[in-house]
């Protein structure tokens, strides 16, 4: 019964939402501030540098730290959009914010409320939170779905739930927008638009998803229809805005300016409503409620302008949503401004990486839904073991592949982003070898952008260096409650001291490992400026020319814990354009049959060669 499956992800929702919270305490109470400093998660001896009103009338501080020659920075672990509170110097408190820029040495963190007019020049002390925002949004969507009687949201629950055959449309002449796409990307955009309820795009790596689902909103917004546009996360959202500004297409981008990239704020609520003309009719209320509460005696008159102004805001709100062809946002942030507009149509990328009660959010408000998404990249991130054992991690996109008739499912097959020998293997393991490398890609190699020496590197495009008897074993890291490899990050600082060498500049360069503490140790061994070392986890959807990973396993018992889970290796594979330099142990990971075949994959392609090539200038 629909009621018992509902009522079981609320309970899941809940064991999930419970496990982050207490995740969050550990981290923030359990350890001495000296251990959360050091994960980046606290930040402590901030001096005020500056104030400033941010785009939506945020109250903006901007802390400086003194970060001492070849320390970390103190931000690490901390990124533009996440949720800190900041503690005043003797009295104020601690006030909410959202962090809007954030670099080595400063950070800017816009307010939830206004601080107290003069502030002390320090110190002050960072933290991490969470939020439960986005569980509660979650909640009440899971709600609202279970108890849907009729209606689109109804026939959406009982397709999904398999209680209902989803109908086939037949695909019409389309007049393309955008000439260039190939024949997969036309029939999936031809038969997304016949759908009359939902459609699913799978979208291996380099395919070119984000291309098509731009052209369907496109061709939607020519046909009248009103688009929603999601994704789980901040990044995807701004890419689909991004390629969609470049169109006559009105948009209006939600949530909170900071998480979104600043090129694009301009298509924000917030922006949109400050360039609107009834913004000076704000102005004049502010200085009447400011100049009444000053007077002190006037608090009632000065409440009264208080609640016109957030009325006046509330027209603006309105008539710029109402103005837009397509709204873009996260799923977590479709807020209650949208919360009762239904939409022709949903867009929800990177459905792999939602959890279903994350999807309903944006289900609940459109008839039709278009899923766009690859069950071979990475799933959600799920705290709690037992929600996980309970299905929390299983997606709707996962149930769709397998309940949706072959005629609304579509396969992208031509990918634009990787030399074919750093394809083949994904495409063997995960993709029934049905991908084909574009004619523009097929035999790219480093040495073929300008100005770049011809080496061993930079004419290949795979290469895996072999620890096995190197005596670089794994070490484990107590305060990250991670895995690390000093070894196999001084050969990371080798082989991207040869490839600078050759020409290849730090930005072309990606060095990912799928663990945090290995993360932690590269960034603090190797310092150049734009280069991105980073986690696996955060580099999904992104690419570099060249990318060095580092899979960190080394032991005698041949145990390589998450490493198993060759969905996230399928991800750190394919981010490479045109060089894949891959760092681990063959004694270690070759017991796993993924690893194994990997092995005679680089033997097959003459790419297996051991580390003590280069042992002397580790050492």
């Amino acid at each position: 019964m629909p009621a018992e499956h509902f009522d079981k992800l609320l309970r899941l929702l809940e064991i999930e939402r419970q496990a982050e919270r207490e995740a969050n305490k550990r981290e923030l109470e359990r350890y001495p501030v000296e251990m959360r400093e050091a994960l980046g998660k606290t930040v402590t001896r901030l001096t005020l540098a500056g104030e400033e009103m941010g785009l939506g009338g945020y109250h903006m501080l901007i802390f400086t730290k003194h970060v001492s020659e070849g320390a970390l920075s103190p931000f690490q672990a901390m990124g533009n959009g996440d949720i800190v509170s900041v503690t005043f110097p003797s009295g104020p408190g601690s006030w909410q914010g959202t962090i809007f820029r954030v670099d080595d040495v400063s950070v800017t963190i816009a307010l939830d409320r206004n601080p107290p007019e003069k502030l002390p020049a320090g110190p002050y002390q960072i933290d991490f939170l969470g939020s439960d925002a986005t569980y509660y949004r979650m909640a009440e969507a899971v709600e609202e779905v279970k108890n849907a009687k009729i209606g689109p949201l109804f026939f959406l629950r009982e397709i999904f739930m398999g209680h209902r055959r989803p109908r086939l449309g037949k695909p019409g002449g389309v007049t393309f927008i955008n000439e260039r796409l190939n024949e997969f990307q036309r029939r999936a955009v031809e038969t997304a638009l016949a759908a009359p309820e939902v459609a699913l795009i799978h979208g291996p790596p380099g395919t070119g998803k984000t291309t098509v689902l731009i052209e369907i909103i496109l061709q939607a917004a020519r046909q009248g229809l009103r688009v929603l546009a999601s994704a789980p996360s901040n990044i995807a959202v701004d890419n689909m805005l991004e390629k969609l500004l470049r169109h006559r297409v009105k948009v209006v981008r939600l949530g909170h300016p900071a998480r979104i990239s600043e090129s694009l704020r301009h298509a924000t609520l917030d922006a949109l409503i400050l360039e609107d003309p009834l913004q000076e009719e704000i102005r004049r209320l502010r200085r009447e409620r400011d100049r009444l509460l000053k007077t002190g005696a006037a608090r009632r008159e000065a409440a009264l302008a208080g609640k016109e102004i957030r009325s006046v805001e509330r027209m603006i709100s309105k008539a710029v949503l109402g103005g837009a062809q397509v709204i873009l946002a996260t799923h977590a942030g479709l807020t209650k401004a949208v919360s009762k507009r239904n939409f022709d149509l949903a867009i929800m990328d990177e459905a792999s990486q939602a959890t279903e009660p994350l999807s309903w959010i944006p289900l609940s408000k459109a008839g039709k839904v278009v899923f766009a998404g690859d069950t071979f990249q990475l799933p959600p991130t799920i705290y709690s073991k037992e929600a996980l054992r309970g299905g929390l991690s299983v997606t709707l996109l996962e149930k769709l592949r397998e309940i949706l008739p072959k005629g609304s499912q579509t396969l992208l097959r031509i990918q634009y982003r990787m030399n074919e020998k750093i394809m083949e293997f994904s495409s063997r393991q995960f993709y029934d070898n049905k991908l084909i490398a574009d004619d523009s890609v097929r035999g790219h190699l480093l040495a073929h952008l300008p100005e770049i020496l011809p080496t061993d590197l930079t004419h290949r495009a795979v290469l895996f260096i072999d620890t096995a008897g190197a005596g670089w074993d794994e070490s484990w890291n107590e305060l990250l409650d991670s895995r690390e490899n000093q070894g196999e990050a001084g050969m990371v600082r080798v082989l991207l001291g040869q490839l600078k060498a050759a020409g290849i500049r730090p930005h072309q360069v990606g060095i990912l490992s799928p663990y945090v503490a290995q993360v932690r140790l590269l960034k603090g061994l190797i310092r150049e400026p734009g280069l991105e070392i980073g986690s696996v986890d955060g580099f999904q959807g992104r690419e570099k020319e060249a990318v060095i990973l580092s899979l960190v396993r080394s032991n005698e018992r041949g145990e390589i814990g998450f490493l198993s889970d060759t969905r996230r290796m399928n991800v750190a594979m394919t981010r490479a354009r045109r060089l894949l330099l891959v760092i681990g142990d063959s004694a270690t990971i070759g017991r796993h049959p993924f690893y194994a075949q990997f092995l005679e994959y680089a033997d097959s392609h003459n790419a297996h060669r051991s580390s003590y090539e280069w042992t002397r200038e580790i050492l």
